[in-house]
């Protein structure tokens, strides 16, 4: 290894460990598309159990990533996750780091 190249440790190290997971990743990757999508919409897309997306997405809100919005519709509950801007920034720093592991490795 170069003395200028960042080592591996230190490139992962930058990777923040609750986008690190996939699902957690896809939520807010959908997020950032679309600004803010119901529940149904983000289980369906990334194809998880309901349980498994409450899961993540009380992560990333007690993260401060994501606000979840509960309101009745027809009756019928109805919750919309919002992207926050530090979930924004969460992701464009993640995107970042992750580009610079890709730059090293090839």
């Amino acid at each position: 290894m170069k003395e200028s190249q960042v080592s591996v440790e230190a490139l992962i190290g930058e990777l923040d460990s609750t986008l690190h997971e996939p699902v957690r990743l896809g939520i807010l990757i959908l997020l950032h598309l679309n600004s803010s999508l119901t529940f149904s919409v983000i289980q369906k897309g990334l194809g998880v159990t309901s349980g498994n997306l409450n899961t993540h997405l009380t992560k990333l809100d007690t993260e401060g990533f994501v606000v979840k919005e509960k309101t009745f519709v027809n009756y019928r509950p109805r919750t919309v996750i919002h992207i926050t801007a530090e979930g924004r920034e969460a992701l464009k720093k993640y995107s970042k780091s992750l580009k610079r592991i890709l730059v090293e490795i090839s």
